[in-house]
């Protein structure tokens, strides 16, 4: 399965799907990755890698991968993977993608776009909005969980695209306190210390990805979930 690449500080690392393995990014290369990433965006009509960044996340494949694949591991429908691997105007071949090799100065970057589920991008809105109160923000977030909750699945990746978009909400002290909020409406309904282990199993799994640098970073929030979890919950 295909690393994600993950913004750290200037440079950039890559992180396997199961969050298992990460792997730095000399000084050499992420110069050498930012021109192309750059390059990228304008391909898209975006005015830098900030921007595309913002939009996508970056797939980088491992031996045996194909966008196909990919969109699979993204949970992309049909559909969705189709319109990624047209938007993926360097491939001639949907199947033919190159495995990473250490220390590649060029390797095949996959853009997978990033689909909210319906309702987040207002959500995000209204958590971030300055004048917003605790009670306000968690109305919102559990409105708007409330029409992801086919299964627990769908309302935690409901949950997440919230979570993923740390970095409006502000400072890191501002991210805190509204992440905490939005994991409290998540798990809410669920009776029973199992049922809400699972839940927060699953956002511990979650690649979170700081694609611009300003949102709490990866570790950050695998520490954030676990000690809430542990506070709130009593799960260890």
């Amino acid at each position: 399965m295909a690393f994600t690449l993950e913004v750290v500080g200037k440079g950039f690392r890559l992180k396997s799907a199961d969050n298992k393995r990460e792997i730095d990014v000399s000084p050499k290369q992420a110069k050498a990755w930012q021109e192309i990433l750059d390059r990228r965006a304008r391909e898209q009509g975006l005015k830098n890698s900030e921007e595309l960044l913002a939009n996508v996340k970056i797939a980088v494949p491992e031996a045996g991968d194909s966008q196909f694949k990919i969109g699979k591991q993204y949970d992309l429908s049909d559909t969705d993977t189709m319109l990624m691997i047209g938007g993926n105007v360097q491939f001639s071949n949907p199947d033919l993608i190159h495995a990473y090799r250490e220390g590649s100065l060029n390797p095949d970057f996959v853009l997978v776009p990033t689909m909210q589920p319906e309702g987040a991008p207002a959500a995000i809105d209204a958590i971030k909005a300055p004048a917003s109160t605790p009670d306000g923000r968690k109305q919102t977030v559990k409105t708007y969980l409330d029409k992801h909750s086919g299964s627990a699945e769908e309302r935690t990746n409901a949950a997440v695209a919230l979570m993923d978009s740390r970095a409006a909400f502000g400072s890191p002290e501002l991210q805190t306190s509204r992440l905490k909020e939005i994991m409290d409406v998540l798990v809410e309904p669920y009776e029973g210390e199992d049922a809400k282990k699972k839940i927060v199993d699953a956002l511990k799994q979650h690649s979170w990805s700081s694609t611009d640098g300003e949102g709490i970073d990866d570790k950050g929030m695998d520490t954030l979930i676990s000690e809430h979890a542990r506070t709130a919950y009593g799960i260890q």
